[in-house]
């Protein structure tokens, strides 16, 4: 029997940015990867991800790189709204380990729009 490692992640992005990202996550989450599965979706004002993996290295890799391309995509998503205002966000973080340990954080993100010099 394998025992999975599991970490599920809870933003409160807004519901405009909870969009951006679920598509931007939604092809790459669709994607079979060795060692490890992601499933992604919103549920109101909050988006959900939820990556299983085989052992822990692998979910370290894929929590790794879902969140590198949550934050890019909310940071896109965020220069697209506004480009001189800041936008911030926060969520929760789960992680349950295979021996049934669990640990949650809470999180902030911060995007800073700057308005650049060109068309002024």
């Amino acid at each position: 029997m394998i025992c999975m490692q599991k970490a599920v992640f809870s933003f409160e992005l807004g519901e405009d940015k909870n969009i951006a990202v679920l598509a931007a996550l939604k092809p790459e989450s669709s994607r079979e990867l060795p060692r490890a599965q992601a499933r992604v979706w919103t549920e109101g004002k909050t988006l959900h991800l939820e990556i299983l993996a085989e052992d822990a290295i692998s979910l370290r890799a894929a929590v790794n790189s879902y969140l590198r391309w949550v934050k890019v995509a909310a940071d896109a998503s965020a220069a697209t709204m506004t480009a001189a205002g800041d936008t911030k966000a926060g969520g929760k973080i789960g992680l349950e380990g295979g021996k049934g340990k669990r640990t949650s954080v809470n999180f902030r993100l911060q995007a800073e729009g700057k308005k650049t010099g060109k068309g002024k």
